[in-house]
């Protein structure tokens, strides 16, 4: 009898250990200013690790980067459409060429390097391209 009220006893221990875990929360490779605040790009704004404009781009480290995504607010204003006066380019850099899409609208945006013609060993960034600064969280994730 004890045998079997211990074996029920473990198999409660076991299905309450196995209800109780939770999985990892799924995180980036790489973020900026940090993987859940928001921080301001302007021409002065830098990483100082390397990137293509040592002023107005943040940039990761080098990495084999599966996708760069980027949130833009509406900082410091929106049009009936979203748009905001600061543009950005997003996407992907290399030791010959950075490429990536512009944009002004606020929201979110994902690009693989697939989409702007590049693979393989890459930064993953964000540059500044004009007007007044624009108020981003970027990830990447390799």
């Amino acid at each position: 009898m004890t045998r079997y009220l211990l074996f029920f006893v473990l198999c409660c221990c076991a299905a309450l250990v196995f209800a109780l875990a939770q999985p990892s929360r799924a995180s980036a490779g790489w973020c900026w200013p940090n993987c859940s605040g928001l921080g301001f790009l302007s021409q002065g704004t830098s990483t100082y690790n390397g990137c293509w404009y040592s002023g107005g781009e943040v940039c990761s480290g080098w990495g084999y980067w599966s996708t760069n995504g980027v949130v833009k607010t509406c900082y410091p204003g929106c049009d009936y459409y979203g748009n905001t006066t600061g543009k950005i380019l997003y996407g992907f850099e290399n030791s010959s060429r950075i490429r990536g899409s512009f944009t002004t609208a606020s929201n979110h945006f994902y690009i693989q390097p697939y989409v702007v013609g590049m693979g393989g060993y890459l930064r993953s960034q964000v540059a500044w391209w004009g007007g007044p600064a624009s108020q981003i969280n970027v990830g990447a994730v390799g």
